[in-house]
Order: structure tokens, then C-alpha cells, then sequence
């Protein structure tokens, strides 16, 4: 069952409940207050029979017959009787015998007031009042009780004819109702069957681009499920955009070792015992050299295309004082340059090795440019590298972290231009954002800036 049929018949069943209770409770009040005039009009009946109860037997059947319609109108029953249930005087249509049972005894012997209530004779139903009345039978004054009877076959109709034109009203309402509410689950809906259309479409042609601008003006929401729809659409033609971009960026990079590599390899092949040994190893030291940055480069690609948020390694407390100090200490010992740790870092939120590795990359690029001297300052949740190298070109600062991004200088120099992007691609996972610059003394000054991280009982004090 679609969203707009459940919606129509759940509006309507509502609107059914609603309308069967008003209408019920409608045609209960009204039979109320119909059944209360009746019964008001047998009261005021009853009371003109006791005014006119010793009359209707004094006189004779001429008087009595002028005396009558005051008493019943000619549209009810008057029944007179005696203790022993024996009817003393009947007026109104032949072949229509009021009941007297108990309860009209009970009445005539004084043993409770006068009664009202339903009495079906032939298959008509009759409204009855019964009450108690003294008549005199020639000198002897007798107890008698009357029956008073009106027809309720004209309220019946009434009744049914009001129930069946509520119930009309009622069933058109139940129509418009449901109609109504078709028409706003199909307004409603729109968005969301859009969105399934768009969704289908991409599983069916794995195309991003072949789903058009979702509307996202759909209110509450509708409107915020389809504008994280597109968003997300958006992440992905980006995503996919990247991913196209690094595979040719890639291949292009891996195309150059390869090349070389290959190269060597067929001129010791195709030369083979004609070579001597010095270029033997000059030809075997550049191929184990392109292997090296072979291995290297799909090493970083991994890194770099890798999901750092669903790492195994859990997220913890690390020191950035710590982690600048076992930087310094391991590059000191490598090379010429001298690499020196100043400032105090805080703790920040993440995960050891990566961390490590996002710093490293930082250190080992500043190491290959400096002159003589790098200096790793931490300052809170900033970790900054610094060196006395020539210094970032200012054209080239907004492309430092872009993948595969080398400047003119860089060129001549190993290296695959994936080191700073493998950190903004690890920073940013972990929250946090990258900066890169020029110091004033000169040389490049390159780092990043991380969430505290929260602090615990116990936790160490980090300023």
C-alpha cells in the first residue's frame, strides 16, 4: 500500500470514527428530547384524565363521546380498568388491546406512582402511561387506573430519516476527507518520491550527474531529508571527482618509475654480458632506486586513500610536547641538520600513529629544504615546523597540500608531492585544520591545529 493510500484511509477511518460518534451522539439527543416531549405530553393527558374521570362514566355514551378528544386528541389509546384487570372502558382503534400486567396492578393498588414505558402491540410500538384514578359507578365511587398510548411509529420514522441523512453527511465528509488527505500526501510525498526516482537512477546508471537539481523547498522535514539528499549527491560527484583525479594523477606519477625502471631492465637485458660491471650497477642501483619510490609512492597512495575515521587504532589522549620531543631526537640523529623542540604543547584527541605520522611528514619535508637548522614548536594544540630553507613561493602556498602538487623547485628533488596532502587528509579526519606559511626570519613555517582533547580525573596537566 502506498504512503498517499495509507494516508487517505487513515484520515478517513479517523474522520469515519469521528463522524459515527457525532452522529451517534446526535441522533441519541435527539430521540432524547423527542421521547421527553412525548412523555411530557402523556403526563399532561394523564393529568386532564383525572379531572375528567368521574365524568366519562357519569355521563352518557353521547357526552362521553364529546368528552373523549380532550382526553386523546383521536391520535391515542385511552384504556380504563379495575383492580382485577377487568377493562372497564377502551377508547380508540378496534382490535388494539393495551397489556395490563403487574406493574399496571402495582399502579392501581397504590403500590407505585404511575409509569411511563415502551409497549409493542401487533408489531406497533406504543409510548404507555399508567395511573391511578378514582371513578364513580353509580353510587359506589371505584378504583380505576388509566392507560394512555401514543404511537411511535412517526418518531421511529423521524429518527431513521434523521440517522440516514446524518450518515449521508456523514459518508460525503469521510469522501472529502480522505480526498483531502490524498491530495496532501501526494503534495507531501513529492519530494520523497523524487528522491526515490533519484536514488534509483544513480543505482541504475551509477551516474551522479544524471540526477537533476533536487528541490529542496519542501517544508519541516521533507525539505531537510531532500537538502541532505543533495548534499549528499554533491559529496559524492566530489568524492567521485577526487577519486577520477587521483587515479589519473596517480597513474601519471607511477608512470615515470615505471618507465625508468622498465628501461634499466631491458638494457641489461638486451646488452646483457656487453655492459661492464660498473654500469651493471649503476643500471642496478637505478632500478632498485625507481623500486624504492615505487614502493614509497603506493605506500603514501594507500595512506592518503585510506579511511583514517575507521582505523583500528582508538582514539586517545596524546601529547604533543612528547610527540615533538621523540621527533626531535630520531631526525637529529639522521643527518646534518640540526632539529630542535621549543614550547608546550597540549593533549589532543587522536590517534598515536597517525598523529605521528601527519607530524612526521611535516619534519621530513622541512628537513629536505632546510639549510642547517629546523625547529618543531608546540603552543597548545598547534604544532608548527619551521626551517631556514629558501622559503614556500607565495604562488605556490594555496597548492602546498594539494596531492601530487610539486613546485618548479621541488621537481628536481625526490619525493612523490604526496607528503603534505597524506597530513591534511589525516588532520582533517581528525578534526582538525592545516596552515602553511613563511616565517619572518625566512624559510617555510608548515603545521597544523587540533581539538583539545577532553579532559579526565587524573588526566596529566598540559598548558
Amino acid at each position: 500500500m502506498s504512503l498517499r493510500l495509507r494516508w487517505a484511509t487513515g484520515l478517513g477511518l479517523v474522520a469515519a470514527l469521528a463522524i459515527g460518534l457525532i452522529t451517534l451522539a446526535a441522533v441519541f439527543s435527539v430521540e432524547r428530547r423527542l421521547r421527553g416531549a412525548m412523555d411530557q405530553d402523556l403526563r399532561e393527558r394523564a393529568s386532564r384524565v383525572h379531572e375528567l374521570a368521574e365524568g366519562l362514566f357519569r355521563v352518557g355514551l353521547e357526552r362521553r363521546g364529546a368528552l373523549l378528544p380532550r382526553v386523546v386528541d383521536y391520535d391515542a389509546i385511552l384504556q380504563v380498568f379495575d383492580r382485577d384487570g377487568t377493562v372497564l372502558l377502551q377508547v380508540g382503534p378496534e382490535g388494539v388491546t393495551p397489556p395490563v400486567d403487574d406493574a399496571d396492578l402495582d399502579v392501581i393498588s397504590g403500590n407505585r406512582p404511575a409509569i411511563i414505558r415502551d409497549v409493542r402491540i401487533d408489531g406497533t410500538l406504543y409510548r404507555m402511561i399508567t395511573v391511578r384514578a378514582f371513578v364513580r359507578d353509580g353510587p359506589l365511587r371505584v378504583e380505576a387506573a388509566f392507560q394512555i398510548l401514543t404511537d411511535q411509529s412517526q418518531l421511529q420514522g423521524n429518527l431513521a430519516a434523521l440517522t440516514a441523512r446524518l450518515l449521508l453527511i456523514g459518508a460525503i465528509g469521510v469522501l472529502l476527507v480522505a480526498l483531502t488527505g490524498w491530495i496532501m500526501a501526494s503534495r507531501a510525498v513529492r519530494p520523497i518520491s523524487d528522491l526515490a526516482a533519484a536514488a534509483q537512477r544513480v543505482a541504475s546508471t551509477d551516474d551522479l550527474d544524471a540526477v537533476d537539481q533536487i528541490d529542496t523547498s519542501a517544508p519541516a522535514e521533507i525539505g531537510r531529508l531532500a537538502t541532505a539528499f543533495q548534499s549528499m549527491l554533491d559529496s559524492l560527484r566530489a568524492s567521485r571527482r577526487e577519486q577520477q583525479r587521483l587515479v589519473s594523477d596517480a597513474g601519471h606519477e607511477l608512470r615515470t618509475p615505471m618507465t625508468a625502471l622498465k628501461t634499466n631492465l631491458e638494457v641489461i637485458r638486451r646488452r646483457g654480458d656487453r655492459i661492464n660491471e660498473e654500469e651493471r650497477t649503476e643500471l642496478i642501483e637505478a632500478a632498485l632506486r625507481e623500486s624504492d619510490q615505487l614502493a614509497r609512492l603506493a605506500s603514501e597512495l594507500v595512506d592518503l586513500t585510506s579511511d583514517v575515521r575507521h582505523a583500528t587504532e582508538p582514539v586517545q589522549a596524546v601529547d604533543l610536547t612528547a610527540l615533538a620531543r621523540e621527533l626531535g631526537g630520531r631526525y637529529s640523529k639522521l643527518g646534518d641538520v640540526r632539529v630542535t623542540v621549543s614550547g608546550r604543547g597540549a593533549l589532543v584527541a587522536g590517534r598515536p600513529t597517525q598523529l605521528e605520522r601527519a607530524a612526521g611528514n611535516l619534519v621530513d619535508n622541512a628537513v629536505k629544504w632546510a639549510d642547517g637548522r629546523v625547529e618543531i614548536l608546540v603552543k597548545g594544540t598547534t604544532f608548527t615546523v619551521r626551517d631556514d630553507g629558501p622559503g614556500i613561493p607565495e604562488d605556490d602556498l594555496p597548492n602546498v597540500f594539494r596531492r601530487f602538487y610539486r613546485s618548479a623547485e621541488a621537481r628536481s628533488m625526490p619525493g612523490s608531492g604526496l607528503g603534505l596532502a597524506i597530513v591534511d587528509h589525516l588532520i582533517s579526519a581528525h578534526g582538525g585544520t592545516v596552515f602553511a606559511g613563511n616565517s619572518d626570519d625566512g624559510g617555510a613555517e608548515v603545521g597544523f591545529t587540533l581539538p583539545p582533547a577532553e579532559r579526565t580525573e587524573g588526566s596529566p596537566e598540559a598548558g
